[in-house]
C-alpha cells in the first residue's frame, strides 16, 4: 500500500511534481474501480454457485431480512461527513479529529439501537432468529465509524489504486470465511461471518495507511463547517436506500424468509452485469460528462453515447439471462432453487432498463438539478411500493412481475425528465438503443426455441453450453453487420482501460 503525507500537495506542488492533472487522475481511478468491481463479481459469480449447495434458501433469506436494516443504519453512520471532508477546502486537523470521534460516537449510538431494536425486527419478519443475527452483524457498525474518517482522507488523496486493492482483498477474504464456515455446517451464519471479516480487514488496513491527524480532541464549531453538505448526503442516501431495498422488506415481511431467498439469488445473479458494465462503464465515460456539461449539444450527444455503450453490453446480456434462467439456475445452485429461475427471467427484463437509469444520479447532479432527481426518485419508490403490495398478493411471481411493472411505468418518465434537461427527446434515446435493443430480443427468442428444442436427454450444463456460444454468435454477428461502429467504439475502450491499467500498475500511485 501507498504511504501519504500530510498535508495534501497545492496545486502548484503537483504540477511541479508531474502528477498527472485530474482529469488523468480520475479517469485513471474510474479504471481501477471498474475493474476493482469487475473483480470483486467475478469472484461472486464464481463462489455464489458453490454456497448455494452449502447453504439453504432460507439462510440466504434469513440475512437478507437482517441486511436491510443494518445498511439502513449505515446511512446514517457518518452523518454523510466523508463526503463531505472529501469535498472540503483545506479541514483542518481538529476537523480530521473531530470528525472521527463524531463517527465513532455515533456508530456507538447507532450500534445500541439496532441491538436493543433487533427483536422488533424480528417480530415483524415473524422470524425469532433474525433477532440475534442482527445483534451479532451490530458489530459492523463500529467498524464502520471507524473507517470514516481514515476513507475520506485516502479519498482526498485520490487513492483510487490503493481503495480499490483494500475493496478486493477483504471482500475475498469475507468470501473464503464464508466458504470455510458453509463447509464447517455453520448455515446462516456463514454469510454473517462474511461480512464480520469483511469489515474488520477494511478497518483495520484503512485505520492502518490513513495519515489523517487524529488526536484527542472535539470542536463543534469545525464540525459545523461540513453539516450542510453532511445533511444533503444524508437525504441523498435515505431515498436511494428505500429505492434499493424496498422489494426485500416486503417480500421478507409477506411470503417469508425462504421465498426471500429465492427471490435474493435471482436479484444477484441480474445485479451482475449492471454493476460490472453499467457502473463500470460509466464511471469511465463520467469525466467526460462533466468537462462538456455547460455545452448541451455536447452533453446530449455524451449522453446518448453512454447509453449506447452500456446497452451494447448489459441488453445482451440481460436477455441471455431471461431466456436460459432455467437451465442456468439448476447449473449455478442446483434444483432448490429452481423458484429462483422465474424471477430471474422477470428481473433480467427489469435489469436491462435499471442499467441505463444507473446514469441519471450523475447527470442529475452534474446539472445541478437535485430537485429533479428527489421527486421523480419519490415518485418511483412510491409506485414500486403499490407494484410490489399488490404483487405479492400472487407470491413470488406476483412480486418480480410488480417490480417490473413498476419500472415499465416509471423508466419512460424517468429518462424524459433527463433527457429534457439536455435537449433531447425519448426517440433520440430509441435511436440510439434500437439496434441493441432487437438484437438482444431477437437473440434471446432464438436462444430461448433452441434450449426448447434440444434433445431431451441433454442435461441443464449441456443446454447452456449449445445455447450460450449460440447466443453470441447472434449478437455478435448482428452487431457485425448492423452496427459495427459500436463494436469498434467498444474494443477502443476496452483496449484503453487495458493500456491505462497496465501503465499504472508499474508506476507508482501519487
Amino acid at each position: 500500500m501507498t504511504d501519504y503525507q500530510s498535508p495534501l500537495p497545492s496545486a502548484a506542488s503537483t504540477a511541479q511534481s508531474g502528477i498527472a492533472p485530474m482529469g488523468q487522475r480520475v479517469a485513471k481511478g474510474a479504471i481501477w474501480t471498474m475493474a476493482a468491481t469487475a473483480a470483486r463479481i467475478a469472484s461472486a459469480i464464481l463462489i455464489l454457485p458453490v454456497l448455494a449447495r452449502l447453504l439453504t434458501p432460507e439462510d440466504f433469506g434469513l440475512m437478507q431480512i437482517a441486511a436491510p436494516f443494518l445498511f439502513f443504519l449505515m446511512v446514517f453512520s457518518d452523518f454523510g461527513m466523508q463526503p463531505a471532508l472529501v469535498v472540503a477546502d483545506e479541514p483542518s486537523d481538529k476537523l480530521w479529529s473531530t470528525a472521527f470521534w463524531t463517527g465513532l460516537g455515533a456508530a456507538s449510538l447507532l450500534t445500541t439501537i439496532l441491538i436493543v431494536a433487533a427483536p422488533g425486527v424480528a417480530y415483524f419478519f415473524n422470524e425469532p432468529r433474525a433477532e440475534l443475527i442482527l445483534q451479532v452483524l451490530s458489530i459492523t457498525l463500529l467498524l464502520g465509524g471507524a473507517m470514516i474518517v481514515p476513507g475520506a482522507w485516502l479519498l482526498r488523496a485520490m487513492s483510487f489504486r490503493t481503495l480499490s486493492i483494500v475493496e478486493f482483498s477483504s471482500v475475498s477474504a469475507g468470501i473464503v470465511a464464508a466458504l470455510a464456515c458453509a463447509v464447517m455446517g455453520w448455515g446462516v451464519w456463514s454469510l454473517v461471518a462474511q461480512q464480520l471479516v469483511m469489515f474488520s480487514i477494511k478497518a483495520a488496513v484503512y485505520c492502518t495507511i490513513s495519515r489523517a491527524p487524529l488526536k484527542f480532541e472535539f470542536d463543534f464549531t469545525e464540525l459545523k463547517s461540513i453539516i450542510g453538505v453532511s445533511w444533503g448526503m444524508i437525504n441523498v442516501r435515505v431515498l436511494w436506500f428505500f429505492s434499493g431495498n424496498i422489494d426485500m422488506i416486503i417480500i421478507g415481511r409477506f411470503l417469508g424468509a425462504v421465498v426471500l431467498g429465492y427471490y435474493s439469488i435471482a436479484w444477484r445473479i441480474m445485479a451482475m452485469p449492471v454493476q460490472i458494465f453499467a457502473n463500470g462503464l460509466f464511471q469511465v465515460l463520467l469525466p467526460s460528462l462533466a468537462q462538456i456539461k455547460d455545452d448541451a449539444d455536447r452533453l446530449k450527444a455524451g449522453l446518448l453515447k453512454t447509453y449506447r455503450i452500456i446497452a451494447l453490453f448489459t441488453f445482451p446480456a440481460m436477455a441471455g439471462i431471461a431466456a436460459l434462467s432455467v437451465p442456468l439456475t439448476a447449473v449455478l445452485f442446483g434444483e432448490e432453487f429452481a423458484p429462483a429461475a422465474y424471477p430471474m427471467a422477470v428481473l433480467a427484463v427489469q435489469g436491462a432498463l435499471q442499467s441505463l437509469l444507473t446514469v441519471q444520479g450523475s447527470v442529475f447532479m452534474a446539472l445541478g438539478r437535485v430537485d429533479v432527481m428527489y421527486r421523480w426518485s419519490l415518485i418511483t419508490l412510491i409506485m414500486l411500493c403499490i407494484c410490489l403490495l399488490i404483487g405479492v398478493q400472487w407470491g413470488l411471481q406476483g412480486a418480480a412481475l410488480g417490480y417490473l411493472v413498476s419500472t415499465l411505468i416509471c423508466a419512460p418518465l424517468n429518462f424524459r425528465a433527463m433527457l429534457n434537461l439536455v435537449g433531447a427527446r425519448l426517440p433520440d434515446a430509441w435511436h440510439a438503443l434500437k439496434i441493441q435493443t432487437l438484437l438482444s430480443a431477437s437473440m434471446a427468442i432464438l436462444v430461448y426455441a433452441l434450449s426448447l428444442s434440444v434433445p431431451s436427454s441433454f442435461t441443464d450444463l449441456q443446454v447452456l453450453s449449445v445455447c450460450i456460444p449460440t447466443g453470441i454468435f447472434i449478437y455478435v454477428s448482428g452487431l457485425y453487420l448492423l452496427d459495427r461502429a459500436a463494436m469498434v467504439e467498444a474494443l477502443t475502450i476496452a483496449q484503453s482501460v487495458i493500456s491505462k491499467g497496465s501503465s499504472q500498475s508499474r508506476r507508482k500511485e501519487p
